[in-house]
C-alpha cells in the first residue's frame, strides 16, 4: 500500500535528497490536496470470491462505476506518481509503474490478489494513438506501412501477422481474442482491462509480455521481449475504424526496443526492416 513517506522516496529519486522543510511542504500538499481538492475514495473493490460468481460484463460494469466514481482522485495520484499505469484496493495504491514492462505477469498478480483477497482496479494514462497515414485504408488512395511481425508466448506459442506500423503510437496494439485463440496469450480470471480512447470512441485492453520478432528483408530477425497491449472485442473496437483488416498496430516503443532502421518506399509500397 502506498504511504505518504513512499511518495516522499519518489519524489526524492527524482529530484535528489529533500530537507525537513522540504519534506514537510511535500506532506502538506498532500493533505491540502485531499482536503480542497481531492475527493475521498469512493466505494470499495470486489473480493475475489465476489470476482469469481461475477459474468465478464458484471465484472465489468463494477470496475467502470469504480473508476468513473474515483477519476479525479485516480488521476491526481497517477500524476504526483508520474505513473503509466496505477492498481488500487479501496483507495489504495498496491503497484504502480512507470511503463507497461513494469507489469506485473499473470502469476504475480495472481499471488497480489490473492494476498489482498480483493481484485484490483487498473487504471492508466489514455494510451495517446494518432493514425497517420501498405494496407488499403478506407481513403482513397490511402495505405498503412506493413511489417511482418510474430508474436510469441511465454510457452513458445506464436502468431505471425502484417501489421500496421504507425510512429504516431508509443505503444503496440494487437487483437486480444485472436492471441488467446492461438494460445499465445490466456486471458484468465485476474486478467484486468483498463479503458482507453481512440477516435473518440473507448476500447479494453490488458498489458501481455511476449517475445516479438521483426523480420529483417536478408532474412535476419530482431528479437525483444515487449509488453504488448492487447485488445478485447478488436473487430468492433475503433482500431478497425481505418482499416477494416487491421490485426496489429505497431508503434514506436517496440521498434526502439529493438533499434532497427524501418524505410519506407512510397513508390512501391514496401516496408524493409534492416537490423
Amino acid at each position: 500500500m502506498i504511504t505518504v513517506d513512499e511518495i516522499l522516496a519518489e519524489v526524492e529519486k527524482r529530484m535528489g535528497a529533500l530537507d525537513e522543510r522540504a519534506k514537510q511542504a511535500v506532506t502538506l500538499a498532500l493533505q491540502l490536496a485531499e482536503q480542497h481538492g481531492l475527493p475521498k475514495w469512493q466505494g470499495e473493490n470486489p473480493t475475489w470470491d465476489e470476482w469469481l460468481q461475477m459474468s465478464e460484463e458484471e465484472r465489468q460494469a463494477v470496475m467502470d462505476e469504480l473508476e468513473q466514481r474515483n477519476r479525479v482522485w485516480l488521476e491526481w495520484m497517477r500524476r504526483t506518481l508520474q505513473a503509466e499505469w496505477l492498481l488500487v484496493v479501496d483507495g489504495k495504491i498496491v503497484r504502480y509503474g512507470a511503463s507497461w514492462n513494469e507489469y506485473p505477469s499473470d502469476d504475480a498478480l495472481e499471488a497480489l490478489i490473492q494476498q489482498l483477497g480483493k481484485v484490483p482496479l487498473l487504471f492508466a494514462a489514455d494510451p495517446l494513438i494518432e493514425e497517420t497515414a501498405w494496407s488499403p485504408t478506407r481513403y482513397p488512395d490511402d495505405f498503412y506501412p506493413t511489417p511482418s511481425v510474430t508474436f510469441q508466448g511465454l510457452a513458445g506459442q506464436r502468431i505471425t501477422l502484417v501489421a500496421d506500423f504507425d510512429t504516431g503510437s508509443r505503444h503496440t496494439f494487437a487483437d486480444a481474442d485472436l492471441l488467446q485463440r492461438q494460445g499465445v496469450i490466456h486471458l484468465l480470471p485476474t486478467t484486468l482491462w483498463a479503458v482507453g480512447w481512440h477516435l473518440n470512441r473507448p476500447f479494453r485492453y490488458t498489458p501481455k509480455s511476449l517475445i516479438v520478432i521483426l523480420t529483417a528483408a536478408d532474412g535476419t530477425q530482431k528479437t525483444a521481449s515487449q509488453t504488448i497491449l492487447c485488445v478485447r472485442n478488436w473487430q468492433q473496437s475503433p482500431f478497425v475504424a481505418v482499416n477494416p483488416n487491421r490485426t496489429a498496430l505497431v508503434g514506436r516503443s517496440l521498434c526502439l526496443a529493438m533499434q532497427v532502421k524501418i524505410t519506407l518506399d512510397f513508390a512501391q509500397q514496401v516496408t524493409s526492416v534492416q537490423g
